[in-house]
């Protein structure tokens, strides 16, 4: 323009006044905002200029939208700071617009006022010249040393201040319909009508209820539309029709292809694979609207003409009220017939209606599970057995019983998905060439997330090179402040390397760099995962880098916004493609996988659990094929990035044998941080087998059902508990077994008690380990025996040990044990005492061959008695077992022992009690 900063200030203070003049006169409220703008849109001369310039340059977009606002717009500039709080600093925030678009910001011309400004680092040949830390607003140089010229556009909008009260909720509109208000009351409405789900000066939401000829007992919910001051003048509608999913915004269409974005300044929508691979996840099309305001609405679609919608947002100011509760914290208040006693019925009369065509509201019939056919609802109560909801299991078994249609199943597992907002944010799908500045909307962001992105690099090139970068808001900055970098990611200069940022608390640009190069003209999927103490970065399935500095999370606040690249480097030559944000997946003790197999995948992280000393880890495994390598089933490690090595790496790790489904089973223990125990049967193709691994007392075993296939009695010095143990399904450093895994389960034990050992019939089988009891002098052992043939040697039933190692015959090793004479079915028992290692008595009478016997051995007050039912066939004299023989340790039960054969009869009913 020619003029000097300081006089170019002074003139747009004497337009500024005017422009405020001129509001006050109707005719010209129109005129005047845009005089201001004007005004505002001329640029200094990039000669050498005053601090105060970056002042100006940096209110350029506050002010201007501030104008609508009520704010003195000359006030406002000579606060000398960019203040978000002097407007709303919301959806609209005017500095995202100006940088989210791509535009330069004007201040690409500021001086060096000092060194390490961060908002204006020049090259004056420190050292973070070489780091995008401070570098957000650098001029570039040409050859020559001039600075090159950039022209600057400023986008303005209208913003809508509104203040909030209390923490999100979430409102669940599903089914025929049901509703899980804001205050968590559940409440049905089966009548057909158009009714407000959320009536408020704020947010309106109306919902279109309408019969399914298939169903008609009871309407579904088939459209939704939202209006409202969030809305700031438009309108959004979602129709579901026979299946297909129109949404419009201000009556045209918008997502019309899968998957599809739409942002503007207003919304972020998309329409996409909306939950994610949850263990129950079924992957269902669905949509996300971000709104002003922090309201989200997330939408499933299912080809029987209806929809799940959550309404996710703070409670307003002022009334609200309708299907989804008046938000006040009282559920009690939310009933159907709550509602109807205050006067809200929430039907939408025609003419406020924002939908095309009208449905008139009905009265609900009255509904209840007892218009079921039993049958019915007991077929319905198998197929929605695993819900974790009991709210959403009680909707399933009435709507899966009402209709016979096994998709409300499907309807019920995946909106818990979204109720716990399990979203995920698709940004881009199909490649894209990197520019800088390119806005890809905004996200909800989380503490503990997970973002994916395939990266395809083509040259190399001088500075650092964006490539994606999410930024927090309400001022949506570069660097360095926290949420600034949450995350960020660039190549280094004249390189494939990455430069990987992520705030934290307490520091706003910590992370984690590989020292691996992504190959040039090669797609490399790149991961960035924050959870629990630690930020790791994956290529592929492989861990390349690992951070522990992340205790302290950063929370966002506001929704943030995505670039790729961002607004303040040069984008990176190379393109993005299929990239995903969404939370990760904390996993507590216990249920690691539901009922749902899921498919192992290389590198799945399940997250982190609590491991303990005695531990009890159970699942369901499939097998469908075979690796020509180790094929990882489960692994359990304390560090992250380590495969084995140290005690901890594997507590434990399971994996499929080369091109076999035997089981290779780790657990660390203190001496052996590969120890573990394999069995020799393989796991049978094609078939769920349940394998059960269990370390108790000093021993490590495995199970296949209710049969031991494999025990290690070197445990007395055990890995101790845990926190923060990292779980994979499975793990990256090995392929995946081809196989499906369900239930798995992770637990707490602490041995085996007194008491029930053997309940049901089991075939006496050699060297079968079923756990440890305590150790005591006086006991009785009861159990049920149906002998079915007899051995040509001593053929063992039971043996109670002290010592794993060693059958015979010091005080100890059998406290007792019993076998069958050979050839017979005559019982030989022993039991130790201190003098006699092998002390004990055998009864004469042989036990009925193909008959159930109870047997039990009594040993107390000084003798050793055995009975048949209730006949004695065998004691020892009083006080010969005075000095019965008290372990030292905790007593091993096997059925049968490892040392002879085993017994041809079965066993049941077996108790052990303490006397």
């Amino acid at each position: 323009s020619g003029l000097a900063p300081t006089r170019l200030f002074g003139l747009l203070k004497a337009i500024s006044l005017v422009s405020v003049f001129l509001q006050s006169v109707p005719a010209m409220k129109l005129i005047a905002p845009l005089l201001f703008r004007s005004a505002l849109s001329f640029q200094a001369v990039r000669e050498p200029q005053s601090p105060e310039t970056l002042s100006l340059l940096q209110l350029q977009a506050s002010a201007s939208s501030c104008v609508d606002s009520g704010v003195d717009p000359v006030a406002l500039l000579q606060l000398g700071t960019a203040s978000s709080t002097v407007c709303d600093g919301d959806a609209g925030d005017p500095v995202s617009l100006l940088q989210l678009r791509g535009q330069r910001a004007t201040a690409e011309a500021c001086v060096c006022s000092k060194k390490g400004d961060p908002l204006c680092d020049c090259d004056d040949g420190d050292e973070d010249d070489d780091d995008p830390t401070v570098g957000s607003t650098r001029p570039r140089k040409n050859p020559k040393g001039a600075v090159k010229s950039k022209k600057v556009t400023t986008t303005t909008t209208t913003t809508t201040t509104t203040t909030t009260t209390g923490e999100a909720m979430t409102c669940l509109a599903w089914g025929d319909p049901h509703f899980e208000t804001f205050d968590g009351q559940k409440m049905n409405y089966y009548g057909p009508g158009e009714y407000y789900l959320v009536q408020s000066p704020v947010v309106m939401v109306q919902g279109k209820y309408e019969i399914n000829p298939k169903w008609p007992k009871a309407a579904v919910m088939t459209s939704f539309a939202v209006g409202g001051a969030v809305m700031r003048g438009h309108r959004l509608v979602v129709e579901n029709n026979k299946g297909v999913a129109k949404v419009l915004y201000d009556g045209e269409p918008i997502l019309q292809e899968f998957p599809s974005s739409f942002n503007n300044d207003l919304i972020s929508a998309r329409f996409d694979k909306t939950v994610s691979d949850h263990k129950r996840a079924k992957n269902k099309q669905g949509f996300l609207f971000l709104l002003p305001n922090d309201v989200t609405l997330a939408v499933l679609q299912y080809q029987g003409q209806y929809i799940d919608l959550t309404i996710t947002m703070p409670r307003f100011p002022g009334k609200i009220d309708g299907h989804c509760g008046n938000f006040n914290g009282v559920k009690e208040d939310d009933t159907r017939e709550a509602m109807f006693g205050r006067g809200t019925s929430g039907e939408v009369q025609e003419g406020d209606s924002m939908f095309t065509t009208h449905v008139k509201g009905q009265k609900s019939p009255e509904l209840d599970i007892s218009d079921c056919d039993p049958k019915a609802i007991k077929f319905a109560e198998q197929h929605c057995d695993g819900l974790d909801s009991e709210v959403h299991y009680e909707a399933c078994v009435f709507d899966v019983c009402l209709t016979g249609d096994l998709d409300y199943e499907d309807s019920e597992e995946d909106l818990e998905e979204l109720a716990e907002g399990w979203w995920v944010h698709r940004l881009v799908d199909k490649p894209m060439q990197l520019k800088r500045g390119s806005y890809l909307g905004k996200v909800q962001g989380f503490e503990e997330f997970e973002l994916s992105l395939d990266i395809t690099p083509k040259s190399t090139q001088d500075g650092w090179r964006s490539i994606f970068h999410m930024t927090d808001g309400p001022l949506y900055k570069n660097c360095c402040e926290e949420g600034n970098r949450v995350p960020a990611l660039w190549f280094h200069k004249q390189s494939t390397r990455l430069h990987v940022r992520m705030s934290r608390t307490g520091k706003g640009n910590d992370g984690c760099d590989p020292k691996e190069e992504l190959p040039l003209g090669e797609t490399t999927t790149v991961r960035v995962k924050v959870q629990g103490p630690y930020m790791v970065v994956f290529f592929a399935d492989r861990v390349v880098c690992v951070s522990g500095n992340f205790a302290n999370k950063y929370s966002p606040g506001k929704r943030m916004a995505a670039l790729g690249g961002d607004s303040w480097h040069e984008a990176a030559d190379a393109t993005l493609a299929n990239v995903m944000y969404y939370k990760a997946r904390p996993f507590p003790a216990g249920e690691l996988i539901g009922r749902v197999p899921v498919a192992l995948q290389r590198g799945q992280f399940l997250g982190t659990i609590q491991t303990f000393e005695q531990f009890e880890l159970s699942f369901d495994i499939k097998p469908t094929g075979t690796q020509n390598n180790w094929a990882s089933i489960l692994h359990f490690t304390k560090e992250l990035h380590r495969n084995h090595g140290e005690e901890g790496d594997r507590i434990p790790g399971i994996w499929f044998r080369n091109d076999s489904t035997n089981l290779h089973i780790r657990v660390s223990r203190k001496g052996n941080a590969n120890d573990g125990c394999d069995p020799k049967e393989a796991v049978p193709m094609n078939q769920v087998t349940r394998v059960t691994v269990k370390l108790a007392g000093p021993l490590l075993t495995v199970k296949f059902g209710n049969r031991q296939v494999c025990a290690n009695n070197r445990y007395s010095d055990k890995v101790p508990s845990m926190q923060n143990v990292f779980a994979y399904s499975a793990d990256p450093w090995y392929l995946p077994a081809l196989a499906e895994l369900s239930n798995v389960e992770y637990q707490q034990t602490k041995g085996y008690p007194h008491g029930e050992l053997l309940e049901e019939p089991t075939k006496i089988q050699r060297n079968v380990f079923i756990g440890t009891i305590d150790p005591v002098a006086n006991f009785e052992l009861s159990f049920v025996l149906n002998p079915s043939g007899t051995r040509k040697g001593w053929s063992n039933i039971l043996h109670f040990t002290e010592d794993m190692s060693r059958n015979c015959c010091n005080p100890g090793d059998r406290v007792p044990g019993i076998w069958f004479f050979k050839d017979t079915t005559r019982l030989h028992i022993r039991s130790s005492r201190d003098a006699k290692g092998n002390d004990g008595c055998d009864p004469k009478d042989q036990l009925p061959m193909n008959q159930d016997t109870t047997v039990t051995l009594r040993q107390a007050d000084g003798k050793l008695v055995v009975k048949f039912g209730d006949k004695v066939v065998c004691e020892t004299k009083d006080g010969q077992y005075a000095d019965a023989y008290k372990p030292k340790d905790r007593v091993a039960v096997y059925v049968a022992d490892p040392w002879h054969e085993a017994a041809d009869a079965t066993i049941s009913k077996m108790t052990w009690k303490e006397l």
